[in-house]
């Protein structure tokens, strides 16, 4: 009863939220939202759960002192709580700071992979998604002109850094983590050049990338690549495995291709070629990562794979028929992307 009490508070929260637009509003529902967040991570967890709960309800605190401090600056100086009115310096940085804090992106991404590291993938599912709702909305929401350098530095940083100390990663929370770090980044860069119907599909595709790689993980409890004992004999939970990576690192035709492609055209669209190429470099770098990984995946297990593939055609079983199901799923949303793709182009803020 408390976990269904505290899952039906988060999306409460969440959903509230969108129709706020009052800043003090708007801070109770973020910290009810971490008040789930916490209890949800550490209900029957390990000490080293209870450790990653603690240390994401101290950042999650952190990061909420700047948003009200900024709220409250705003409404002092500027005369307005309102979401949508117009921000001083002071108040927009202070916000910045904190919606970055949240997002785990550079200078502190640090915190989601030492919290991812000490919880099952379940509860992580909580933090490398459902934590990101409403400080994603929030940052789309009040992004401008003010601290465009500092934005670009913090973007380009989070990619660089989520690519490079990928390198050579087995475990799969690492990798998922510092990927959310990279993703962050694109995110930051991108989103105050994107209308909301495209950065609305633009993050549907991020979540879509990441639940079949999290659900197959938890299912077969694949703790590090390499050592996934579930994993023989489970040709499906591989091919998902495979596919997630791949669309991960923007492998084309794959769903992680076109969500990268539209923020690069962006990118270059407003004329930001210096950190297009940047950008280009260093997912090129992350690519080479996830593409050597998968081929030690498909050397590792292709033997008992093989086996399992053609004597086991008539007698699959859920944990086979179910990951299979996904990739269809996840295939399938590339023409939901497509869709909104050419919508988009009938709308009239493009940018």
């Amino acid at each position: 009863m408390i976990i269904i009490f505290y899952n039906l508070s988060l999306i409460l929260a969440i959903v509230i939220l969108y129709f706020s637009t009052n800043w003090l509003v708007l801070w109770f529902l973020v910290e009810l939202s971490t008040l789930s967040l916490v209890v949800l991570l550490s209900g029957r967890a390990t000490p080293r759960g209870v450790e990653s709960a603690v240390k994401y309800f101290v950042v999650q605190g952190v990061a909420s002192v700047f948003l009200l401090f900024g709220a409250v600056f705003n409404g002092v100086w500027g005369g307005s709580l309102d979401l949508f009115s117009s921000y001083n310096l002071v108040s927009y940085f202070l916000i910045i700071i904190g919606l970055l804090v949240k997002l785990a992106v550079f200078p502190n991404p640090f915190w989601i992979v030492d919290v991812l590291s000490g919880v099952d993938l379940a509860r992580g599912a909580y933090v490398i998604l459902f934590s990101k709702f409403i400080p994603v909305y929030l940052y789309y929401i009040v992004s401008g002109s003010f601290l465009g350098i500092i934005i670009t530095v913090v973007g380009v940083s989070s990619i660089i850094f989520g690519s490079v100390l990928g390198v050579n990663q087995v475990s799969v929370r690492k990798i998922i983590a510092l990927s959310s770090v990279s993703h962050m980044g694109w995110i930051v860069l991108t989103f105050p050049l994107l209308s909301g119907s495209l950065c609305f599909f633009v993050f549907l595709s991020y979540i879509f990338m990441l639940v079949p790689l999290l659900w197959v993980s938890n299912v077969v409890s694949l703790d590090y690549l390499v050592k996934g004992k579930n994993m023989y004999y489970n040709w499906g939970a591989l091919v998902v495995v495979l596919v997630c990576l791949l669309s991960l690192g923007g492998f084309p035709p794959l769903l992680g291709f076109f969500y990268k492609w539209v923020m690069f055209f962006v990118l270059v669209e407003s004329g930001s070629f210096l950190v297009s190429g940047i950008l280009i470099l260093f997912n090129l770098v992350s690519l080479f990562f996830y593409l050597q990984l998968c081929h030690s995946l498909v050397s590792f297990y292709w033997p008992e794979l093989k086996l399992s593939f053609f004597n086991g055609l008539g007698e699959m079983s859920t944990k086979v028929l179910s990951p299979i199901f996904v990739v269809g799923v996840l295939f399938l949303m590339i023409i939901v992307f497509w869709g909104a793709w050419y919508i988009s182009l009938f709308s009239s803020s493009w940018f």
